[in-house]
């Protein structure tokens, strides 16, 4: 990598792998929970931030096998194992309940966690996402190609990717972390039930956006949000877009006061 993982992060034992993780921000706000896309690692997070710690205390870490984490069996790289892993984490740092919010792969976990731990939910959030395995990916190079035209066409910003977002200590590792979805059946019917507010959001440019939808369609009273000028990926095409949607979301539930 051409640059270095600087994140300090700091790490805890969850049944036997250490995970790395970041906590940040006001312990008496309610705590945001990020689940990072594939390939990334949690400093990913930082073109959103900034702008998510004015209302949330903020929870990131890298899934098992990913940036700085530690990992275990082949058999342990599933999307219920890193939902219990953040589960875990939640009860070392002793937090009770928080909104979890996953983008594209990250939001498999999130569903996940939301079926295997609804009680430590205050809200759940899948950005990007897709549940049906496998998923075709091949068209989103293009479509974000696109979104990105559009947006330098409108004279916003283009967010600069950084590699050392995708650091990884074990190439292996990382490569068995992203091949879970080839496994695990879709659980969108499984989400039907969930009481806690839900919010599903996908850019316009996104070969996701049709099954996210869907995923929408299937949880009674789920919050549904189009993207425009955003492909897979949306934090990082449209970073005040992506914190002003989570934001709304929250005081229009209840998780935020208006006025905080």
């Amino acid at each position: 990598m051409s640059e270095p993982y600087y994140q300090p992060g700091r790490f805890v034992d969850v049944d036997g792998v250490s995970i790395h993780y970041a906590l940040d921000g006001d312990a008496a706000a309610p705590t945001l929970a990020l689940v990072n896309p594939a390939s990334h690692n949690l400093t990913c997070w930082e073109v959103v931030l900034d702008g998510l710690l004015r209302d949330f205390q903020v929870l990131r870490f890298d899934i098992r096998g990913t940036g700085k984490s530690g990992w275990g069996r082949d058999d342990d790289f599933t999307f219920a194992r890193y939902a219990d892993d953040l589960a875990g984490l939640m009860d070392v740092l002793g937090i009770d309940r928080a909104f979890v919010l996953g983008v594209a792969y990250g939001a498999r976990t999130a569903a996940r966690f939301a079926v295997r731990h609804e009680p430590r939910l205050s809200a759940l959030g899948l950005f990007d996402v897709a549940l049906i395995p496998p998923v075709e990916q091949s068209g989103q190079r293009e479509l974000g190609a696109s979104a990105r035209r559009m947006l330098a066409e409108a004279g916003e910003p283009e967010v600069p990717l950084r590699k050392s977002w995708r650091f990884y200590e074990d190439r292996e590792a990382a490569r068995k972390a992203h091949t879970a979805h080839e496994r695990e059946s879709d659980l969108s019917e499984g989400l039907g039930h969930l009481e806690v507010p839900v919010l599903v959001a996908c850019g316009r440019q996104d070969m996701n956006l049709a099954e996210a939808r869907r995923i929408a369609g299937a949880i009674p009273g789920a919050d549904f949000e189009i993207m425009e000028m955003t492909g897979h990926g949306s934090p990082f095409f449209r970073p005040g877009l992506f914190v002003a949607l989570v934001r709304g979301f929250a005081v229009s539930r209840g998780l935020l006061a208006a006025g905080r």
